[in-house]
């Protein structure tokens, strides 16, 4: 008698009432063992809270343990790198937002990577909005004022921001081109959430996780958002192109393996990261922190990668930017 073929055993155990799916024979081998997931980013942040809902989700689907590492430093460089080094295997993933992936690779000087050439897209996860929150100190309500405020005080709010390769210390320099409001950037190594409730610097531009908690200790106050529209969750807050035309900026956060990870690995986790996107408890856990579950295609986080990486470099070209050293 000849050997009956997986498919062909799938077949008759489904006719005769047994659920056995395809794909636990194809991906029978994957994964075998816990999954690490890199976060190039520290405790706190946006990439941090992101990522480590999306880890504690993804363990359930692959049925292994999925260990979260924070791997901080030099505007996310020293994380990409490391999974850029790692084994294509599919066990050594990277959780980021897409400053590491668009903004680097013009405003860091000899960036030790390409993420086009060194880093295989599996999924944009997540998205949402930065907002811009002063202290509560500063003699502003709204970015109106924030933006008159900077003018007639060149240099006098310091602005927070996590190296001067960020996409807040980019966003700062966008709102100078366009409105003349000039800020004193601050550059620090990871989180200073602690320095901006205490005045130590009196302006930031955050990742919209962060602002629940800055928000509700009073210390706070959230100006405007960056998106194109007013996320659900801070429906009060208004965008800042209501006051600046033309001044967009979003979030977001996608997973990455090494380039060269087997095409069959790639899906599997493509497919992985969008039953975690699609879960109503992730949804409803992003919503509260005005992000919104994406859930896209490998191909797709490929193109939105390429095209934002071009407008990038079109602004640093356009204001001059030295890369960072």
């Amino acid at each position: 008698m000849k050997r009956a073929s997986r498919r062909h055993v799938a077949v008759l155990l489904a006719a005769a009432g047994f659920s056995v799916p395809l794909v636990a024979f194809s991906q029978a081998k994957y994964p075998a063992r816990p999954v690490t997931l890199v976060l190039p980013a520290g405790a706190g942040t946006g990439v941090d809270i992101i990522g480590r809902l999306g880890a504690q989700k993804l363990s359930e689907v692959l049925g292994q343990p999925v260990v979260v590492e924070n791997v901080v430093g030099a505007s996310g460089v020293i994380g990409v790198q490391k999974v850029t080094r790692a084994k294509p295997d599919g066990y050594t993933l990277l959780f980021a937002f897409n400053q590491a992936i668009t903004m680097n690779p013009h405003v860091v000087a000899n960036l030790p990577y390409d993420p086009q050439k060194e880093l295989a897209p599996i999924s944009r996860f997540a998205a949402s909005p930065f907002v811009w929150m002063v202290n509560a100190q500063v003699p502003v309500k709204t970015f109106p004022d924030l933006v008159a405020y900077a003018k007639s005080h060149p240099g006098k709010l310091a602005m927070g921001v996590t190296g001067f390769a960020s996409a807040a210390y980019l966003g700062s320099q966008l709102l100078a081109y366009q409105t003349g409001a000039e800020v004193l950037p601050v550059n620090y190594a990871g989180n200073f959430s602690a320095d901006l409730m205490s005045n130590v610097v009196q302006l930031s531009m955050s990742p919209a996780a962060q602002v629940p908690a800055l928000v509700a200790s009073g210390k706070v106050r959230a100006l405007a958002q960056t998106g194109s529209r007013r996320a659900e969750g801070m429906p009060d807050v208004p965008t800042v192109k209501e006051t600046v035309p033309g001044f967009v900026i979003d979030a977001w956060y996608a997973v990455w393996a090494p380039a060269g990870t087997p095409k069959e690995v790639v899906a599997a986790l493509t497919t992985a990261w969008q039953s975690v996107a699609s879960m109503p408890e992730v949804k409803e856990r992003l919503a509260a922190m005005s992000a919104v579950a994406v859930g896209s295609t490998a191909e797709e986080l490929n193109e939105l990668s390429r095209t934002e990486t071009k407008m990038w470099g079109d602004v640093v070209k356009a204001r001059k930017i030295a890369p960072a050293q």
